[in-house]
């Protein structure tokens, strides 16, 4: 076994969700940069599991869609983007009906919280609101005041 000094790097770790400053987690060794795997896989907006038995670790490019609570007044419905503003964050939706869906309005500000998530068989993508077309059909996860909670795609 060979000894080997540690190099510690302020390094800043920059992706989908920001950066942030590694301090002294990072390890710069050998023409390699060793980090916490968490910290990458989240500044990367996804997710990681560490399943112990199997001794492996999951990574997974996006952050799982907590499902929608009818128990705590949140809504699912489904739609058709009629008209997008960029500018503003706000969508205008055409909701699609029948016998059991409750109605919810047309226009939502897509606030920052909001996550809007591409699915396409079993794979999922992060999207960004500019990301979002009109004419595109999605389904919605609205909170309780109506807030978009979730905006999913799916193709």
């Amino acid at each position: 076994m060979k000894k080997v000094d540690k190099v510690f790097e302020d390094i800043v770790l920059k992706g989908n969700m920001g950066s942030i400053d590694l301090k002294e987690e990072a390890i710069y060794y050998n023409n390699k940069l060793y980090a916490p795997i968490s910290k990458v896989v989240n500044i990367m907006g996804g997710q990681g599991y560490w399943n112990k038995e199997k001794t492996e670790i999951i990574i997974k490019p996006y952050k799982d869609l907590a499902q929608y609570n009818s128990e705590k007044g949140e809504i699912f419905a489904y739609g058709i983007i009629m008209s997008i503003n960029y500018e503003n964050g706000e969508i205008e939706i055409e909701q699609y009906l029948d016998e059991s869906t409750r109605k919810i309005p047309s226009k939502f500000k897509v606030g920052e919280g909001a996550d809007i998530v591409l699915e396409r068989n079993d794979k999922k993508m992060k999207l960004d609101f500019l990301d979002l077309k009109a004419g595109e059909d999605i389904g919605l996860i609205l909170d309780k005041n109506e807030n978009i909670k979730a905006i999913i795609l799916e193709k």
